[in-house]
């Protein structure tokens, strides 16, 4: 199992947010506690509605998101796949680097946001450098990324949080380019693992290097819950359970709303577990057909891979709707395409044990509320919310569903799993909803 972050097992001192005698790879707190963010100029006076935008940073995809001037506060909303890729010319992001890693893979970086402000010998970092095509080195005590680019094969060099601003920037440029307006000011949403001092690099590079006047962070699990409505009276007191299975990481995390606070009751991480793992399971299943289908072993052409990588990811998204798709890639090797049957049936097989490794972070996150018995404790969580583009797979829903004895996950329609986040920062950011994030911001880590 990948790294699990126990984030309410220690009652040790805390300072910076992170006590002393933590693991490398993550933050723990004792239970209970809120947390949020407190630092002095980061908590400010509301947002006016229409100058702020949501923005959620994945591995996977980055979206940002807000509401207009107009009457009725017409919602907006743009994503972009998390690439970044480095030419002759400068880089490029989003849709056209994803494109440019087709073309010339070593030169594009994506899955880079668990390594922002991490050092090089961090348990996080040593892992990535095992699983990632680019090389990770270190640039003044901090974890970098260097690839080789244009014609001299130059090395350039990037720190992940480099790479998270210029997604930032292409957002910003999009929903400025919608609205005919500067967006002033910035609500990021982070995931709960994410440390202090990369809270602190973010808002400072939001301030400083992407041109917001304001910019304010909040967990993730706060605002998927958000897009749920479970920050209204409704909510309040209730215990919601918000399991994140992302793109590269996933987590689960059981909190209140309280009076227009946050009380976190307890929260797990797997850094190494989400959506590209089952996609890798089909792939690696799709190389052994290739190989005995056609004597090829295309791991040794990266151009061909990762052409067999996008139709996989392909072919999984279409199973969360049809029990039987098609991987296709047209012209795969040599111009011999390929074709090949996949079943629900089979993607579950494949995955199999990925599934209990995500069942098995639920299972942690529930036994640390503290009840005396097991149904005492599935019982005290109120609703159940599932985000992330995995959600979709019908069996992490079944499973979910099992686990808490036939209660359906949570549902909202109109709420699409992989944009709740973004969707739920954009309800927070607006003027009526800020004490949310401020009385929050208030207890970040103490007042340290």
């Amino acid at each position: 199992m990948g790294p699990s972050i126990d984030l309410a097992a220690t009652t040790g001192a805390v300072a910076f947010g992170i006590p002393r005698g933590a693991p490398a790879f993550g933050i723990e707190r004792g239970a209970p506690w809120d947390y949020c963010f407190r630092y002095n100029h980061f908590v400010a006076a509301p947002f006016y509605l229409g100058t702020a935008a949501a923005i959620n940073l994945g591995n996977t995809n980055s979206c940002i998101a807000g509401y207009d001037f107009a009457p009725g506060s017409t919602y907006y909303q743009f994503c972009i796949p998390s690439w970044v890729a480095v030419t002759d010319n400068g880089t490029l992001s989003g849709e056209a680097a994803m494109d440019h890693a087709a073309l010339s893979p070593g030169t594009a970086i994506s899955g880079f946001m668990r390594l922002i402000q991490r050092r090089l010998g961090d348990h996080v970092v040593q892992r990535e450098m095992e699983l990632v095509p680019y090389k990770i080195t270190e640039r003044l005590g901090w974890a970098s990324i260097q690839v080789e680019a244009g014609q001299d094969g130059r090395a350039k060099e990037f720190s992940p949080a480099d790479l998270a601003g210029i997604l930032i920037s292409e957002l910003k440029h999009k929903a400025e380019a919608h609205l005919g307006r500067e967006v002033a000011h910035a609500v990021i949403a982070v995931p709960i693992h994410l440390t202090y001092t990369a809270r602190r690099a973010l808002v400072a590079a939001g301030r400083f290097e992407y041109g917001f006047r304001g910019v304010k962070v909040i967990d993730q699990q706060i605002s998927a819950a958000a897009a749920y409505q479970h920050h209204t009276k409704q909510g309040d007191g209730k215990a919601v359970l918000v399991f994140r299975l992302g793109g590269r990481t996933s987590d689960a995390t059981i909190f209140k709303f309280i009076n227009g606070t946050t009380r976190y009751i307890t929260a797990r991480s797997d850094l190494f577990l989400g959506g590209d793992d089952f996609t890798a399971r089909i792939v690696d299943y799709m190389v052994e057909l290739i190989s005995q289908q056609h004597q090829w072993d295309i791991r040794q052409d990266k151009k061909a891979l990762l052409r067999l990588r996008v139709a996989c990811e392909h072919a999984k998204k279409a199973l969360s709707d049809q029990e039987e798709t098609l991987v296709q890639v047209d012209s795969l090797v040599d111009g011999v395409s390929f074709s090949a049957p996949l079943t629900r049936a089979k993607l579950e097989e494949l995955n199999q044990d990925l599934f209990d490794r995500a069942m098995g972070l639920l299972e942690e996150v529930v036994m640390g509320t503290g009840k005396p018995r097991v149904d005492s404790r599935k019982d005290m969580v109120d609703e159940v919310v599932l985000v992330g583009g995995s959600a979709r797979i019908p069996k992490v829903r079944q499973l979910v569903k099992e686990y808490f004895h036939g209660r359906e996950p949570n549902n909202r329609q109109g709420v699409e799993p992989e944009e709740a986040v973004v969707l739920g920062t954009a309800i927070l950011s607006r003027p009526e909803a800020a004490r949310y994030i401020e009385e929050c911001f208030d207890h970040l880590y103490g007042d340290g």
